[in-house]
């Protein structure tokens, strides 16, 4: 009976695609490429996409259809597009990470080398060198297209900072001390998503990153690092030093509601990346509001122009069906992607001007700037690195360690156990 359960488990979840003509033609002669996304349905990557396989279907006399299937809970997804492959259903396009379930599909040959072939195209130097080692695999290889690039930054309040005295910081002991400042003062310091796990993710990596760009998070995965080692206990003892600054109830905070703390004037600062300018903007442009980048430390081997920049969860390929159907469609996306993306107010992947009909706002020039004047070290999530079981267990204890409801030495114990189970 289980058997029976699961194989019409893979049935029913397969059917749209299964429906939607997979890697063949339909009755009516149209070519169908389905793409599995895992993107907020109607974001700006979801429009730009659909936008631009409406123009190609155009050109292509009607004759060629994208087919999308959206999923943006990203647990969900992951269950349900495994469920797919597992099925003998990969869809033609998928969203995926360079994670090691990603290492799974490159080592059983179903993904395209994308490295390769945007070499051997002549499109790789189109690109942002970052977005494109953000979708590496540590052996430089790269299966992913990226779709997106961001840097992330802290915002602050100016008005706040002006009432205490207090200037942007330029190194981490200069910012754990407008904390305590601020808290001095009943001022909550920092609003934080805690809801979601990876904005206090990011707090955790700042430390090892200044001191060892990405290195300390790849030894600890592969076991050569412990939790416990000096630069992991550095790590810890921020999280626990700055954690006390967060909001009350952060664990539990949501990202909407970090957000709007911080707009409130609620909160002095709150951490996140470019794609929350358009919310900034106003406050921003009144003098309200600026934002700094992630502060230095004493021996530091990554610079003041290196921090967290990321290209996000890239594009996959079916290497059946890529020559196929699909190539010409991701050759016309290359081609126009760039000027759309950007008119929708989002910092591009790929180089190249502006399209001269939009009018882009301070604000996306200064960030456009910072991105231009970027280094090649840059930090990586750790989440992209860590294998799913100690994900979560780092995730969900990072909470209590912020907060203050655990020890280092438990949390170094838990840590160390799952990355020796799972490694």
């Amino acid at each position: 009976m289980k058997k029976v359960v699961i194989a019409m488990l893979v049935f029913f979840i397969s059917m749209p695609f299964l429906m939607a003509g997979g890697s063949s033609e339909s009755a009516d002669d149209v070519v169908t490429v389905t793409w599995y996304a895992s993107r907020p349905l109607g974001g700006e990557i979801d429009t730009a996409i659909r936008e631009i396989a409406e123009d190609y279907s155009q050109e292509m006399g009607g004759k060629w259809k994208l087919e999308v299937e959206t999923t943006a809970d990203r647990p969900s997804y992951l269950q349900k597009l495994k469920t797919l492959i597992a099925g003998g259903n990969m869809p033609d396009i998928i969203d995926i990470d360079a994670d090691p379930y990603c290492q799974e599909l490159v080592d059983a040959g179903m993904l395209v080398n994308v490295k390769q072939f945007l070499e051997d195209e002549g499109l790789y130097d189109d690109y942002h060198e970052v977005a494109l080692r953000y979708q590496e695999f540590v052996d430089g290889t790269m299966y992913t297209l990226p779709l997106e690039y961001h840097i992330e930054m802290i915002w602050y309040n100016k008005t706040i900072f002006e009432q205490y005295g207090l200037e942007a910081p330029e190194t981490m002991d200069e910012w754990l001390e407008i904390c305590r400042v601020l808290d001095e003062n009943g001022i909550t310091p920092i609003s934080v998503d805690g809801v979601d796990r990876w904005p206090v993710l990011r707090y955790m990596a700042m430390i090892p990153f200044r001191y060892s760009g990405n290195q300390y998070i790849i030894d600890l995965r592969d076991g050569k690092a412990s939790m416990g080692d000096d630069l992991g206990r550095k790590a810890i003892e921020f999280v626990q030093e700055i954690g006390q600054y967060f909001n009350d109830g952060f664990a539990a905070t949501d990202y909407a509601t970090a957000q709007s703390m911080f707009l409130d004037g609620k909160s002095a600062m709150y951490y996140i990346g470019d794609w929350e300018q358009n919310p900034m903007l106003e406050k921003y442009l009144a003098g309200e509001i600026d934002y700094f980048l992630l502060p230095m430390v004493d021996g530091a081997v990554t610079g003041p122009n290196e921090y967290c920049a990321n290209s996000g969860i890239g594009m996959a390929f079916n290497v059946e069906t890529f020559d196929e159907k699909t190539k010409g469609f991701i050759m016309y996306l290359i081609e126009h992607y760039g000027d759309v993306y950007a008119s929708k107010m989002q910092m591009s992947p790929m180089k190249g001007e502006l399209p001269a009909d939009v009018e882009f706002t301070p604000l996306y020039h200064r960030i456009a700037e910072d991105m231009g004047n970027y280094g090649s070290a840059f930090m990586k999530p750790w989440d992209t690195y860590l294998d799913p079981a100690t994900n979560t267990i780092l995730q969900d204890n990072l909470l209590l360690l912020a907060s203050g409801d655990m020890d280092a030495e438990t949390f170094i114990q838990l840590v160390d156990q799952s990355i020796a189970e799972n490694t």
